[in-house]
């Protein structure tokens, strides 16, 4: 896990729109960098800026120039075609990072921060607890600028945790072999609507 790798991602919406409308293909890794710097009045950045960016799937890099994976032309013209570019690139190619933290999302209904980094900390009990808010904190703000809890990220996070729980209630531990129906009826208890089929199938999708 490298929840470090993402403490360089903008902090806000209008970073987010400011960058990727300035952004154009065939630019060349200086370029990027110098965008960036514009919006933060700074001279130069470091390359983590950028390689954040190629890591959540907003451009792929090769050859010292990017390629874009939504078009800059129609955000420019409406930026509220942001939140459907960040939807596009955290539902075709989410990191286990941003996984986790839809995850927490999902858990606590909120995207207020020390909630959610109250829950990521249960699996990471060894970092430091003002390190970690410092790397998960672009990510609950990508997060939320997505509105990522009405995505299928954070639906099929639900399911996940749905026919997990159901699950260990009638098996009491994983490595147990039951009865599909059995899950099925605790699933009903969760939402009658549930059956099996269809919580397997939102988990495979």
């Amino acid at each position: 896990m490298a929840w470090s790798s993402f403490a360089h991602l903008p902090a806000n919406e209008d970073e987010y729109l400011y960058i990727l409308s300035h952004l154009k293909n065939g630019m060349s890794n200086q370029e990027v960098d110098a965008v960036i710097a514009s919006f933060k009045g700074k001279e130069k950045v470091q390359h983590h800026y950028r390689s954040n960016l190629a890591k959540i799937g907003l451009f792929n890099i090769e050859h010292n120039c990017i390629t874009l994976k939504y078009d800059e032309k129609k955000l420019s013209k409406n930026r509220n075609h942001l939140k459907d570019i960040l939807c596009s690139v955290l539902t075709e190619n989410p990191t286990f990072e941003i996984k986790e933290v839809a995850k927490a999302i999902a858990i606590t209904q909120s995207y207020n921060l020390r909630d959610i980094v109250d829950v990521l900390e249960d699996e990471n009990p060894l970092i430091d607890r003002n390190s970690f808010i410092r790397w998960v904190r672009p990510i609950v703000s990508l997060l939320k600028i997505a509105d990522v809890s009405s995505t299928k990220l954070v639906k099929s996070t639900s399911y996940i945790r749905y026919l997990q729980e159901s699950f260990i209630t009638v098996a009491k531990e994983f490595g147990n072999s039951i009865p599909l129906e059995l899950v099925e009826n605790e699933l009903k208890k969760i939402d009658a609507s549930f059956n099996i089929i269809t919580v397997l199938d939102k988990v495979l999708e």
